[in-house]
């Protein structure tokens, strides 16, 4: 430094670009990352919830069918884009369980809709508590197969109840919206 020039405060123009690209790319790496994660949150809210009333009306359909001497009772699950508060299934009669229908979550923001598609989309619990469909015909590959996407954008999630004895499994694709689950669980 020479003794005239005052010494220099401050960055220079190439370290203030620099630090902007850098936080930049973080910045983005984060935002990407904050996206996956609430898009793979909001499909397994309605997948968590779709299980449970699943779950929970098998049961109670089993007790319905014992006490009304064998009457079925039929599950709905609607298909296509469902928006939060729509009807995502419902069972009926009504009496099958207490809680009749199911009313998609909301999802929180920009109202995201769930895409739903079931195979078959209509079946019935019998007095035995195993899954028949409505015509009495085969069920396909001897199961239901209902799968979850939220905005048609991957994380792809799947509900799989085994016809024969009833089974309920989930399962999991994180790098697709659409083919097929790729791990599966029991609940």
């Amino acid at each position: 430094m020479s003794r005239g020039q005052p010494p220099s405060s401050g960055f220079s123009l190439v370290e203030v670009l620099v630090t902007s690209v850098i936080l930049g790319l973080v910045a983005a790496l984060g935002a990407d990352s904050m996206l996956n994660l609430t898009r793979r949150e909001r499909a397994n809210t309605v997948t968590t919830e779709l299980t449970g009333w699943l779950d929970q009306v098998s049961r109670d359909a089993s007790r319905f069918n014992a006490q009304a001497g064998g009457a079925l009772c039929t599950v709905t699950i609607n298909t296509g884009d469902i928006a939060p508060g729509g009807e995502l299934a419902r069972i009926e009669p009504a009496a099958c369980a207490p809680q009749n229908t199911l009313a998609l979550p909301d999802l929180y923001s920009n109202n995201p809709r769930a895409n739903i598609t079931a195979n078959p989309a209509q079946f019935v619990f019998t007095p035995r508590g195993t899954l028949a469909t409505t015509t009495n015909a085969t069920l396909p590959n001897g199961q239901v197969l209902i799968t979850i996407t939220v905005n048609n954008e991957r994380p792809l999630r799947c509900i799989r109840l085994v016809g024969l004895i009833g089974v309920l499994e989930v399962g999991r694709n994180n790098q697709a919206a659409t083919s097929s689950c790729t791990e599966w669980g029991r609940v």
